[in-house]
């Protein structure tokens, strides 16, 4: 059989499967990554995007999707081959440490506490649609406005949040928001198509402007837009560097077994076969799902929305389905969004234990073979980013849109580079045996240099017009 055991030592190996049809059913870190990201980036900030600035930014969708398939490829990589997380592969890195730790790893956390404003910002944009819902100020006006009840409900939503990862009812959940988040990608797809016999129809020549690497008439706002997108849309830096624990807690590195063990290279070889194939299919969905709703958003609300910075940003953004597919589809175009966001959130805190929880490993805080300590460690960071969700939901004034796009432009400008830098000194020291051939190397150095010429071209103009 091409998926049997096999005994090695004490761990048990898996043979890789050769048939496609065996390797995606053995996807998935991919598909964690994408769903920790699509919420944010394609329902947030894409729209606000498509409606500022029109069709001209396609382009910047396109490449923030695409580019950053092989720096995901490699660090995928080196977790399977070497079985690291990213705090111990980037603790081999050179220069200075602070208690036995990488300083990229401890400047990466510092720049992940600013992005993670993404996280209020979702919260409070479900409060908007659950108000849109269920509208209490309809039955009471006089003691309610529309306004007054977004933020409650924001808070439910980070209490839902807490709740679930608590109590673990996320994995009885996941099949069923996999399926709900599947139907509206679905739904947007058609959406595009159906725009087409509207009167909000793409013209071959609008979709052509918008892949001329043009910023269009604002391009110092535009800018901003770009380094948001890169930062927001695909494998986002926060992404990357979550990838590394669901590869190994897919059990790839486990199905590879000790490098010393008998057959390891050719195990490796068909894993990251499957690796690969897993980062490609969901980039290309992340990738096609994306364009479609910018697209749809760019037809249906670009110069037709005087403001898109409220709480009840979504219910703004259902005109992109009731403008398509009639008034009945907004429940569902809520649905979808409530079930992105939400498994957004589930899975953006619940990564954010595990990257906390492996740096306090690092610095000898917790022990890593201890899987009590770390499951506090988690329980504990997801406690607090709840409770300063909610402390920033009550006390400040920031919009969903604002929230997420300097939390993601936060992410395009420092994470990213940051995290280029740290992958692809791992990729060039990776075990010689299974490491990526010379074209991957090429694509892998181009992408990082495309990255960083887009974000350079970005802040230059951002700067000095």
């Amino acid at each position: 059989m091409e998926d049997n055991l096999s005994e090695q030592g004490d761990d048990a190996t898996r043979e890789p499967p050769r048939r496609l049809a065996g390797i995606l059913v053995s996807i998935g870190p991919g598909i964690v990554v994408i769903g920790s990201v699509m919420g944010s980036g394609e329902l947030i900030n894409t729209p606000v995007q498509a409606a500022t600035f029109g069709i001209v930014l396609l382009w910047a969708i396109i490449l923030a999707c695409l580019i950053k398939y092989f720096l995901q490829v490699e660090f995928g990589r080196h977790a399977l081959v070497h079985g690291r997380t990213p705090f111990q592969a980037f603790n081999s890195l050179p220069g200075p440490k602070i208690k036995n730790t990488s300083w990229i790893g401890l400047l990466y956390m510092c720049i992940f506490v600013l992005t993670v404003l993404t996280l209020p910002g979702m919260m409070t944009a479900i409060g908007g649609v659950l108000n849109a819902v269920f509208p209490v100020y309809k039955i009471w006006p006089e003691q309610f406005s529309e306004d007054a009840l977004v933020r409650p409900w924001a808070i439910l939503v980070a209490f839902l949040t807490w709740l679930v990862l608590f109590r673990g009812y996320y994995n009885s959940m996941e099949k069923l928001i996999t399926l709900l988040v599947l139907i509206f990608s679905i739904s947007a797809v058609v959406g595009l198509v159906l725009v087409q016999f509207t009167d909000y129809r793409i013209t071959a020549t609008e979709f052509a402007s918008g892949l001329t690497l043009s910023l269009g008439d604002n391009p110092s706002g535009a800018a901003v837009a770009v380094i948001a997108l890169m930062g927001g849309l695909g494998a986002t830096s926060n992404e990357l560097f979550m990838y590394p624990y669901w590869v190994l807690e897919k059990g790839y590195r486990r199905n590879v077994g000790e490098p010393d063990s008998e057959g390891f290279v050719q195990r490796a070889r068909g894993w990251v076969r499957v690796l690969q194939w897993d980062t490609g299919v969901c980039t290309v969905l992340a990738t096609v799902i994306t364009c479609a709703l910018f697209l749809m958003a760019a037809a249906v609300l670009h110069g037709s929305t005087d403001d898109v910075n409220k709480d009840t940003i979504l219910v703004q953004f259902s005109a992109m389905f009731s403008k398509t597919f009639g008034t009945w589809s907004v429940l569902l175009f809520y649905t979808g969004a409530f079930c992105m966001l939400f498994s957004t959130l589930i899975v953006g805190i619940a990564a954010a234990g595990r990257m906390w929880a492996d740096m306090f490993s690092s610095m000898g805080l917790i022990h890593a073979d201890d899987p009590a300590a770390n499951r506090r460690c988690h329980h504990w960071v997801e406690l607090v980013y709840v409770l300063a969700c909610c402390g920033f939901i009550l006390f400040t004034d920031y919009s969903p849109a604002q929230l997420v796009i300097f939390g993601q432009y936060v992410a395009g400008l420092f994470g990213t580079p940051v995290l280029m830098v740290a992958i692809c000194w791992l990729a060039f020291r990776t075990d010689k045996r299974v490491r990526m051939n010379r074209l991957s190397a090429v694509l892998l150095v181009l992408s990082v240099v495309i990255i960083a010429v887009s974000l350079l071209v970005s802040t230059a103009i951002q700067l000095f017009g």
